[in-house]
C-alpha cells in the first residue's frame, strides 16, 4: 500500500493518534510520519508473547548464531534444499527450476522461502547477543522484500509467488509478529523502515480479506487476518478483520472437523495445522481480551482425542495421508493446560506420572474411518491401525483398507508418510496404492482422485463394522470404488481384521469379481527391515528389536515374493527424510481368480524371540476360516462370518 493509503486507513479519531492527525492537518508529512513511528515504538497495547525489543536475560554464554550468520551471508534453505544468493536476494527464485538442477521440480521452494524462516534466525541471534548487525540485516532484507514483492492484484497462488495465501497467513500470524515486536526499538528500525514494514504488514490483511480458500488453508488465512486485526487496532478496518477472521475460524471448527474430532483431510500433520491455527486465534484473543464466542475453546477439545486414541505406542500419530509421523506429546502438554479436567491429557503430558490413562484402549473414529486396535497403554503395546474411511478432503493417498502395525516398541508394518511435494515419480509413488499395505487388482491402484473436492466430504460415516471387547477387536470395511486402468469397478474388496488380544491379528480379504472374470490380486505388506521368506510367510529380521511375521493360509495358486528397490515400475521404497528415497522390502502375495478369500496372520515377536507362528492351515473347506498353530503350543481356530469373527483356543 502507498503511504497515502496508510494514513487514510488509520483511525485518526483515536486519542493516541492525535499528534499524527495534527501533523497531517498541518500538512507536515515528515512530522506525521515520525509521530506515527514514535507511537508504535512506545504504545503499550496490544501485546504479544514477547515484549518490544525483548532480549535474553541473561544472555547465553554460547548463543546459537549459526542461522543468523547464514542469513547475513544470504545462505538460505527451503524445503531442505540450500542456496546462496549474491548481494541481492531474488524472492521469486526457484532452486528446483535452475538449469541442470539436481533437485526435482517443486514449487514449494519459492513459496516456503517467502515464509521468512531466516528472518526468525536473525531475530533470535539479536535476542541472544544484542548485536545490531542482525537487526540491520533484517531491516535490509525486509526493505528489499517489501519493494520487490508488492501485494498482487489476484490470489497469486501460482508458482514463484511470494504472496500465496497460506504464506500470507503464516507470515501474518506466525512469523512477522515476532519480527515486529523484537526489532521495534532497534536503531536499525528507522522511521522509514518501520512505516514500510507496517505498510507491508497491513497489505497482508487486504490480501487475506480479498482472497481466501478452504480446508487447512483457510485456517492459516483466518489466523493471519485475525492477528493483523488484533495487533493493529489503529486501522479503521481492524474490527472488521477480527470479526471476519473470527467468523471464518469459528465456522471452520465445524466445517473442517468431523464429529469424531478428526480434521476432514484425515492427515496426521494437517489435523494439527488446523488445530494449531484455531488455537493461535484463541491465544492472541485471550492475551488481548478480544472477544470470541463463549464455546470457542471447548469446541477444540475433541480434536485432541485424535492424538489420545490415534497415537502409536511411541506417541506418534501414524503418517497417514500427507501427514508424516506426528509426535503428539507437545500438543497434549498444551492441552492439559487448556483442559485441566482431562486426566488422560495429563497422563500423556506427564509420561504417566499424573492423571490416568485413557478410558479405553482400542478406539474407532467412525467419520474418519480409522480403527485403532491396541493391547494397552504401555510403550511396548501391540497396535494396529486400519483405514476403512473416505478419501479425505485434501492431501489424499490412495490407501483405503491400509494396515499399520507397531509392536513391542518397533514400527513393523509401515505407511510411507508424506515424502515431499515435488513433481516426480517418487511423489507419485508415495501417494499411490503401490506404496501402501493394500491390494492391487491386475496391477492397478485404487483411483478415487479427480472428483470435485466437496464430494469428498461426508454427511454421515461410511459403512463399516467395529466391535471391541476385552478379549478381541473386530473391524470390517469395503473398497467398492474405482481401480485404475480397465479395472474400474469390476472388483470389490472387503477387508476384515480380528485382533486376538493381546498378541496377534488375523486379516481376511474377500475379493469379488463383479464382471465374473478372473483378476490378478496383489496384496502388499511394506516393511522397514530386512525380510526373509519361508513359503507363504514373510518375517522381518530386526536384531535386538521386535519382529513381525506375516503368514498366509496356503491356498491353491497363492504365491509370495519380496520386492526391494525396484525402479520400473517403482516398488519397494521408503522416503529418506524429506528429499530422498531408500530401498525397503515389500512382501507381495499374489493369486489369480474371480472370487477369492485371502487369510493372513500378523504375529509380532518380542526382541530376540523366534518366529511365533508354527503353521497356518485351512479349516475344513470353509474359505473364511483357518487353524493357526503357534510355536508355544497354542492352537486357534479362527472363523469369519460377515460382520464378525471369532478365535477359539483349541488347545
Amino acid at each position: 500500500m502507498s503511504e497515502d493509503a496508510l494514513f487514510a486507513e488509520l483511525d485518526l479519531a483515536r486519542p493516541a493518534l492525535a499528534s499524527v492527525a495534527a501533523a497531517l492537518q498541518a500538512k507536515d508529512r515528515p512530522a506525521a510520519r515520525h509521530a506515527l513511528a514514535e507511537y508504535y515504538r512506545h504504545r503499550t497495547t496490544p501485546v504479544y508473547f514477547i515484549a518490544p525489543g525483548e532480549q535474553a536475560n541473561p544472555k547465553p554464554a554460547r548463543p546459537d548464531i549459526t542461522g543468523g550468520d547464514r542469513a547475513i551471508r544470504h545462505e538460505f534453505s527451503s524445503i531442505g534444499y540450500p542456496h546462496t544468493f549474491g548481494p541481492t536476494i531474488d524472492w521469486h527464485f526457484d532452486k528446483t527450476a535452475e538449469p541442470g538442477s539436481k533437485y526435482p521440480a517443486n514449487n514449494e521452494w519459492t513459496w516456503q522461502l517467502n515464509r521468512h524462516a531466516e528472518w526468525l534466525a536473525l531475530s533470535r541471534a539479536w535476542r541472544d547477543t544484542g548485536d545490531e548487525k542482525y537487526a540491520r540485516e533484517f531491516v535490509a532484507q525486509m526493505t528489499d522484500w517489501a519493494r520487490a514483492c508488492p501485494m498482487p492484484a489476484d490470489a497469486a497462488n501460482g508458482a514463484r509467488s511470494a504472496w500465496r495465501t497460506i504464506e500470507t497467513g503464516i507470515r501474518a500470524a506466525q512469523i512477522w509478529p515476532e519480527l515486529w515486536f523484537r526489532f521495534l526499538p532497534s536503531p536499525a528500525m528507522t522511521d522509514d523502515a518501520l512505516l514500510l514494514f507496517l505498510r507491508a504488514y497491513i497489505d497482508h490483511a487486504h490480501h487475506l480479506s480479498a482472497f481466501h480458500t478452504t480446508g487447512n488453508w483457510l485456517a492459516m488465512e483466518g489466523n493471519g487476518l485475525y492477528h493483523v486485526g488484533v495487533l493493529f487496532p489503529e486501522f479503521k478496518a481492524a474490527s472488521s478483520w477480527r470479526d471476519t477472521a473470527g467468523q471464518w475460524i469459528y465456522a471452520e471448527m465445524n466445517n473442517q472437523v468431523y464429529p469424531d474430532g478428526v480434521q476432514v483431510e484425515l492427515s496426521s500433520g494437517y489435523h494439527h495445522v488446523s488445530l494449531n491455527n484455531f488455537l493461535a486465534v484463541y491465544k492472541i484473543a485471550r492475551l488481548n481480551h478480544s472477544e470470541l464466542p463463549a464455546d470457542f475453546l471447548t469446541r477444540l477439545e475433541k480434536m485432541y482425542d485424535f492424538d489420545v486414541y490415534g497415537a502409536l505406542p511411541d506417541r506418534r500419530l501414524p503418517g497417514v495421508q500427507d501427514g508424516n509421523y506426528y509426535d503428539v506429546r507437545r500438543a497434549l502438554q498444551e492441552a492439559v493446560e487448556l483442559f485441566p479436567d482431562r486426566a488422560d491429557f495429563r497422563w500423556y503430558a506427564t509420561a504417566g506420572r499424573e492423571g490416568a490413562p485413557p478410558s479405553e484402549t482400542s478406539h474407532a473414529f467412525p467419520w474418519a474411518g480409522y480403527f485403532v486396535m491396541r493391547s494397552g497403554w504401555e510403550p511396548d503395546a501391540n497396535f494396529l491401525w486400519f483405514d476403512g474411511g473416505p478419501f479425505g478432503y485434501g492431501h489424499q493417498h490412495e490407501d483405503k483398507l491400509e494396515l499399520i502395525v507397531e509392536a513391542y516398541g518397533k514400527l513393523l508394518l509401515v505407511d510411507p508418510g508424506t515424502y515431499t511435494y515435488e513433481r516426480s515419480r517418487w511423489r507419485d509413488y508415495f501417494i499411490d496404492s503401490p506404496s501402501h499395505n493394500v491390494v492391487l487388482v491386475d496391477g492397478q491402484p485404487q483411483r478415487r482422485r479427480g472428483a470435485r473436492r466437496p464430494t469428498y466430504l461426508l454427511k454421515e460415516p461410511l459403512p463399516a463394522v467395529w466391535k471391541s471387547a476385552p478379549t478381541a477387536d473386530y473391524a470390517e470395511a469395503t473398497f467398492d470404488e474405482d481401480f485404475g486402468g480397465d479395472v474400474k469397478r469390476t472388483v470389490s474388496q472387503t477387508r476384515a481384521v480380528l485382533f486376538v488380544k493381546p498378541g496377534f491379528w488375523v486379516v481376511l480379504d474377500t475379493l469379488h469379481s463383479l464382471d465374473g472374470k478372473p483378476h490378478t490380486y496383489d496384496s502388499l505388506f511394506h516393511f522397514d527391515a530386512a525380510v526373509k521368506t519361508e513359503g507363504l510367510r514373510a518375517i522381518t529380521q530386526n536384531e535386538g528389536a521386535a519382529n513381525l511375521t506375516v503368514a498366509a493360509r496356503p491356498d491353491p495358486g497363492l504365491a509370495l515374493r519380496v520386492v526391494e528397490g525396484q525402479e520400473d515400475p517403482v516398488q519397494g521404497w521408503l522416503p529418506r527424510g524429506m528429499s530422498g528415497v531408500r530401498p525397503a522390502p515389500v512382501g507381495i502375495f499374489t493369486t489369480r481368480a474371480a472370487d477369492t478369500t485371502l487369510l493372513y496372520v500378523l504375529a509380532p515377536a518380542r526382541p530376540g524371540a523366534p518366529d511365533p507362528v508354527k503353521s497356518i492351515e485351512p479349516l475344513g473347506t470353509d474359505p473364511r476360516a483357518a487353524r493357526i498353530t503357534f510355536t508355544d503350543g497354542r492352537v486357534y481356530e479362527v472363523r469369519f462370518t460377515p460382520g464378525s469373527a471369532e478365535a477359539t483356543l483349541a488347545r
